[in-house]
């Protein structure tokens, strides 16, 4: 399919362009405006496995523009920043932070985001590269970045190299989407998403597009606030390195009052690092059928 070709040109970018910097650097500070804290935490965590000795630090955009980051800013060799689409303002202030202490960083932003504030976005910026990805691909291309460049960097690392036959989703989207024909039938039906923690970029990206999203570890509080809930059903999402943590929820919600037919297992089979990857091609799948 076109968007996850697109996908894989688009990471390639982003790869050739973070993978050089990163190799030269020892501390590095990973932002997130809005809900993108799903792609910084996968990317430092692929980051961390393929170059253990890197000293990184995920933070809130909008708290470390003026927290922390002007006390830190000498120590900082890179400033890697994600933003969606609704947070532009907490972006603009990182960026005005970053450039007042005259960091070495990369903005990966929504082409949305991009369009919207052109004049500050086509600045020729000393110390800045600005990465504007088309928004409909901006979560996958970001999570097949990181994969990529860790790839580079740890291609001696056991667990990265078993990655490696995975970034090329095009040439398995159309078996994901057999293998996840149930899953892609009932995104089209069912606005209820539970996610593991792998899966939060997943989360992220069906929220944008207006699920109703959960996160396992705080749903049974969330979940029986309202008794409505108990007569719904619930995509379950969750990679199978998970399954101890899914099952523990899952009998604690049927003492609750769930029945086991109201969860509907979205259980992908691979890596951590490459399901949620495998979910989002899942849900783009569904909604281009919906269209």
């Amino acid at each position: 399919m076109e968007f996850a070709k697109r996908s894989e040109d688009v990471s390639q970018r982003i790869s050739q362009k973070l993978t050089s910097i990163i190799k030269s650097s020892k501390n590095i500070l990973i932002a997130y405006c809005g809900a993108t804290y799903g792609l910084v935490q996968h990317i430092v965590s692929i980051l961390k496995i393929s170059k253990p000795e890197l000293a990184l630090m995920a933070i809130d955009g909008d708290y470390t523009y003026n927290v922390v980051l002007p006390y830190i800013a000498e120590s900082l060799d890179l400033a890697i920043v994600y933003s969606d689409a609704m947070h532009e303002k907490a972006l603009l202030r990182l960026l005005h932070s970053i450039l007042l202490n005259n960091i070495r960083s990369v903005f990966i932003i929504p082409n949305v985001v991009y369009e919207k504030h052109r004049v500050q976005w086509s600045r020729e910026f000393e110390n800045i590269d600005i990465i504007e990805i088309d928004s409909g691909i901006y979560r996958l291309a970001s999570l097949l970045a990181a994969l990529k460049i860790a790839i580079d960097i740890g291609d001696m690392v056991a667990r990265i190299n078993r990655i490696k036959s995975e970034v090329e989703v095009s040439s398995i989207v159309e078996e994901a989407a057999n293998r996840y024909m149930d899953a892609i039938k009932l995104l089209k039906s069912c606005r209820n998403v539970i996610v593991s923690k792998s899966m939060i970029p997943l989360g992220e990206y069906l929220e944008e597009h207006n699920y109703n999203i959960y996160m396992i570890s705080e749903l049974l509080k969330e979940l029986f606030k309202k008794s409505s809930h108990l007569h719904e059903t619930f995509m379950l999402a969750y990679s199978s390195v998970e399954d101890h943590i899914v099952n523990e929820f899952i009998i604690e919600a049927l003492r609750k009052g769930l029945k086991r037919d109201q969860l509907i297992d979205l259980r992908i089979n691979t890596d951590p690092f490459t399901a949620p990857i495998y979910g989002i091609l899942i849900s783009m799948v569904a909604l281009l059928e919906s269209l």
